[in-house]
C-alpha cells in the first residue's frame, strides 16, 4: 500500500480576472515540477473577487480546464487548484482536482463561505475524499480548515492526507498556522497547505504555505510575503500506533450535533 506523496506547495499571487493568464501558469508549474501532485491556492485561475463572478465561471468543460488536464496527463502528475466553477445559474468557490492521469477527478465546492463569499456563492455541500497520486485526499478551501468537523468528517471517510487551498489575508496569519497544526495532529494526517500572496480586492493576503507532519510537527513553511514554492513529501502514518490515535477512541454517542 503507498504511504507517500510528494507535493509541490505552490504559493503564488494570480493575475486578477485573467483566467488566461493563470491558466498558462498552472499548465507552466505542472510541466516544471518534479512533485507527484501540485498544489495551488483558492481561486487560483480568476483571483480573489466577489463581484462579477459569474462572468469568470468555468464550466467543467471548458477548454481551459481540459488544456491543465491535458499538461497533466503528458506530466503524469496531478494538480489541484482554486477557480471559480459554474453550473448552470449557479457558481462555487471550489478546488478542482485533476490526476495524474489527466482525468478531472473532483470540483470540489466549498461548504464553509467567509464573510462577503456568501453573497457570491452558493453553497457546497459534500464531504468526501478523492482519489489523486494513489491516496486518498480529503481537499480542505481556506475557511474551512478553523471547522475541525470538516477535516474530521474527511478523515473517517478515508482520507490519508489533506491538500488545503487558501486565500487567507491579515491579520488572520496566526489562525491558519494554528488550524494546521491542530488539524493534522488531531486526525493523524500529514496536511499540505498552498495560500496566495500578493494584495486584491482590498486585501492583504498573507502567505505562510506550509507542510505538516501527522504528529502537528512543521516540515517545510514559507515566508509571509512573497512567492515561492517547495516540495515535501507527506508521509501516511499508522493512525492505530500513532500518538495522534484519539480519533480511534472516540465517542459520538456523547457529543453535541
Amino acid at each position: 500500500m503507498k504511504q507517500q506523496l510528494s507535493v509541490e506547495i505552490v504559493q503564488a499571487a494570480p493575475v486578477p480576472g485573467a483566467v488566461d493568464d493563470n491558466v498558462r501558469r498552472v499548465i507552466e508549474l505542472v510541466r516544471g515540477c518534479s512533485a507527484e501532485v501540485v498544489l495551488l491556492p483558492e481561486l487560483f485561475l480568476t483571483g480573489y473577487t466577489l463581484t462579477n463572478v459569474a462572468a469568470l465561471a468555468l464550466p467543467h468543460m471548458d477548454a481551459r480546464l481540459a488544456a491543465i488536464a491535458d499538461a497533466c496527463r503528458a506530466a503524469g502528475r496531478g494538480a489541484v487548484f482554486g477557480y471559480i466553477e459554474g453550473d448552470g445559474e449557479r457558481v462555487f468557490n471550489s478546488m478542482l482536482v485533476i490526476d495524474e492521469h489527466g482525468r478531472q477527478v473532483a470540483s470540489v465546492r466549498k461548504t464553509h463561505l467567509f464573510g462577503g463569499e456568501a453573497e457570491a456563492f452558493s453553497t457546497g455541500d459534500q464531504l468526501q475524499p478523492v482519489e489523486i497520486g494513489g491516496l486518498r485526499a480529503g481537499i480542505v478551501n481556506c475557511f474551512e480548515l478553523e471547522f475541525p468537523e470538516v477535516s474530521r468528517t474527511l478523515a473517517l471517510r478515508g482520507a490519508e492526507i489533506i491538500l488545503a487551498g487558501s486565500a487567507n489575508m491579515h491579520p488572520y496569519y496566526d489562525d491558519h498556522l494554528l488550524a494546521c497544526r491542530a488539524r493534522a495532529f488531531e486526525n493523524a494526517l500529514p496536511l499540505a497547505y498552498s495560500n496566495r500572496c500578493g494584495a486584491e480586492s482590498g486585501f492583504d493576503f498573507c502567505g505562510g504555505s506550509r507542510a505538516v507532519a501527522a504528529d502537528g510537527s512543521v516540515l517545510a513553511q514559507l515566508a509571509d510575503s512573497g512567492e515561492d514554492s517547495v516540495v515535501v513529501e507527506l508521509e501516511c502514518v499508522d493512525r492505530s500506533a500513532h500518538p495522534s490515535a484519539q480519533i480511534g477512541q472516540r465517542r459520538p454517542e456523547l457529543y453535541a450535533q
